[in-house]
């Protein structure tokens, strides 16, 4: 426990944007607020729809999206808009934790939340884990238990991933809007540049999917996992009936078992 999160501590302060570069108190960021990066008069806009707990949209955040905020973010060519599409209850509350920090902090919350996805996401006390990201880069536990108590904030998120349902029938995680086109997954850089230069040329973009993950899925693993479980018990159930009825031993003649 005290390895992780010594590990926990040093991604964090080793992340580009430091937490400590920004100020202790911040305002929380409404659930409507868009967030984005990028020059807003950028040529192309890309929107994205991540889930915190989606590790295909770690693998994006942690190896493209550096290419991409380089070549194409950064040189004003890209503006990039994300959008919160919480698949479980893990990526609601990882939601929340960023826009309590507010709007200078909130990238570098995803950056760091992303890249230790594997710590918390699981962990047994996912609560007390998102606190400590929160109280290292600066936002006291106590602001953080008054944003997961705002069901404001809360409905807001979930809002957000509904309207990508009616808007670009978004289904899985991580989503891309380029232009008129719509990327399903975590493509290879090649793949993603390309889509982007094809945009940027205006030419067509092909409708493309890569690997993603989906609130389905994650339902029919439930659900699977439920039939499983119940079926183990229902048999152990018979086995026990089976040895206690059946296999009793028959009673001897003088009355005793």
């Amino acid at each position: 426990m005290l390895t992780q999160a010594k590990a926990l501590a040093t991604a964090i302060f080793l992340a580009p944007a430091l937490f400590v570069a920004f100020p202790a108190a911040a305002q929380p960021l409404s659930g409507t607020a868009e967030v984005s990066l990028g020059d807003p008069r950028a040529p192309l806009t890309i929107i994205e729809y991540a889930s915190m707990s989606c590790p295909h949209c770690a693998e994006f955040h942690n190896f493209t999206l550096p290419k991409l905020k380089a070549e194409y973010i950064d040189t004003g060519k890209v503006r990039l808009i994300f959008r919160e599409y919480p698949l479980d209850q893990p990526a609601v509350e990882g939601a929340i934790l960023a826009r309590c920090s507010g709007a200078q902090r909130y990238f570098p919350f995803l950056e760091v939340m992303f890249k230790n996805q594997a710590t918390w996401v699981v962990a047994t006390d996912r609560l007390a884990r998102l606190r400590q990201i929160g109280q290292l880069g600066g936002l006291s536990a106590a602001d953080f238990d008054a944003c997961l108590a705002d069901q404001t904030l809360r409905t807001a998120i979930l809002n957000t991933r509904l309207e990508g349902e009616r808007q670009f029938d978004v289904a899985s995680t991580p989503t891309f809007i380029v232009g008129t086109a719509v990327i399903e997954g975590a493509l290879p850089w090649e793949l993603f540049k390309a889509a982007v230069e094809d945009a940027l040329a205006g030419r067509p973009v092909k409708n493309s999917r890569g690997i993603s993950s989906s609130a389905a899925g994650a339902a029919a693993g439930g659900e699977a996992f439920l039939y499983i479980s119940l079926t183990v018990i229902a048999l152990l159930i018979a086995a026990g009936g089976y040895f206690f009825f059946i296999r009793r031993p028959a009673a001897r003649p003088d009355g005793r078992a």
